[in-house]
């Protein structure tokens, strides 16, 4: 049986011979076919192209956000680095003031969790691991407030010292004593609670620390007087004053003039009786006097 055939002519609007193409119904859809799957392909290609092409572009995104992030966390290790020097510096500073405050050191970094992670050392160098922010941030809280203990401490031994009598209220022959002695109107022993202290008529008497005038005027046998609370248990007194410059409620400070030496009430002369006396007991002014006798 002959074969089956279908013809196509192509005529040109020229002159030219005509074009006459034959094949069969088999060979026709075997060319379609491949046609067909020619696109088909066509297009995998070309979207796999596509999708290859946007992966490339993501990979190079995502190539492009790690090295930010890596510069990222470098500029922040050394950030981290920075704060945890000025940290130590800062626990030095604050330990040298505990000392001159008095206080015991505090090891603040002995409390961080980075310096006892349970290891043995080995014995070689010490290279101290960079902290986190979390660590970084309870170590500056337990700095500040050591730091505001040790002002705290230095505050009070400043007030203290201010508070503390430590100068002469008046420079002069010291004609009496602390304690027993016979006194020189009854010839008899007595205990003397200050120190007698001779000088002209007028001289100005100090206060020899800070304090509130506590009491000013009269006082029997010690003539015109004046007291002084200077806090932390030191009181101090004044007898036989020619004048008295304060009163009752005045704040003074060490080295202000508080009234003048004289020879009032049960004396035998010009002089200055000053007492010293701490938490109610009288004590030896002379322990009290740092710059004269």
């Amino acid at each position: 049986m002959a074969k089956r055939l279908n013809t196509i002519i192509i005529v040109p609007h020229s002159k030219a011979n005509f074009i006459k193409f034959s094949f069969s119904t088999t060979t026709f859809f075997a060319v379609l076919g491949l046609s067909v799957l020619t696109l088909v392909l066509s297009c995998v290609a070309i979207a796999y192209t596509g999708s290859a092409v946007g992966r490339r572009n993501e990979v190079a995104h995502l190539k492009q956000s790690n090295e930010d992030l890596e510069r990222v966390n470098r500029s922040l290790e050394r950030t981290i680095a920075q704060v945890q020097g000025r940290l130590d510096d800062f626990e030095e500073r604050t330990e040298r003031l505990a000392l001159a405050a008095g206080m015991d050191p505090n090891p603040v970094s002995a409390f961080s969790p980075s310096s006892n992670d349970g290891h043995v050392s080995t014995g070689g160098p010490y290279d101290r691991l960079p902290e986190t922010p979390e660590i970084l941030d309870a170590r500056g809280d337990r700095v500040a407030e050591w730091l505001s203990d040790v002002e705290q401490a230095l505050i009070d031994q400043n007030h203290r010292f201010a508070s503390t009598p430590t100068i002469a209220p008046v420079v002069g022959p010291i004609t009496d004593g602390f304690g027993r002695r016979r006194d020189p109107f009854t010839g008899r022993l007595a205990y003397h609670r200050g120190l007698d202290i001779s000088g002209r008529r007028g001289t100005a008497i100090v206060a020899p620390a800070d304090g509130v005038v506590v009491f000013a005027g009269r006082n029997g046998g010690m003539g015109r007087m004046i007291k002084i609370s200077h806090g932390f248990g030191f009181l101090t007194a004044y007898g036989h004053l020619d004048k008295v410059l304060v009163e009752p409620g005045q704040e003074v400070t060490r080295g202000e003039t508080i009234g003048q030496l004289g020879s009032t009430g049960r004396s035998t002369g010009p002089h200055l009786h000053y007492e010293v006396s701490l938490d109610g007991k009288s004590v030896n002014p002379m322990y009290y006097i740092l710059d004269a006798f």
